[in-house]
């Protein structure tokens, strides 16, 4: 023992570096469209983020119905965040997760992966 107490407090740089984080990229820190959804934020910061997540920035190579924005572990389906977006504007009627169920409902959906 050297007899040095190790602090515990976290200096404030770190915590201002975090928020700045969380203002300026907020996409970066959901990993679905539920967190998204179910975030303690605006409407229309989630609409800017879901919106963020639709652009064809985010889209699958080869695979154009499917965006991949940064820091989510899985593709969304561009229908998922469409249904997102609309559950937002309050025309959705979504019930449970947003995604189950979804391709089911959308016939053109359902064929165009078939085909793939």
């Amino acid at each position: 023992m050297t007899g040095k107490s190790i602090s515990t407090t976290t200096p404030d740089g770190v915590i201002e570096a975090i928020s700045a984080s969380h203002i300026l990229h907020p996409h970066l820190h959901f990993t679905s469209l539920n967190e998204v959804l179910a975030a303690d934020i605006s409407a229309q910061e989630k609409r800017a983020i879901l919106a963020s997540w639709a652009s064809d920035l985010y889209a699958v190579e080869s695979v154009p119905e499917l965006r991949q924005p940064p820091g989510v572990p899985s593709p969304v389906h561009y229908a998922d965040i469409l249904a997102a977006l609309k559950a937002l504007d309050g025309g959705g009627g979504m019930a449970g997760p947003v995604g189950k169920g979804l391709r089911r409902s959308c016939p053109w959906m359902t064929s165009h992966i078939r085909a793939r």
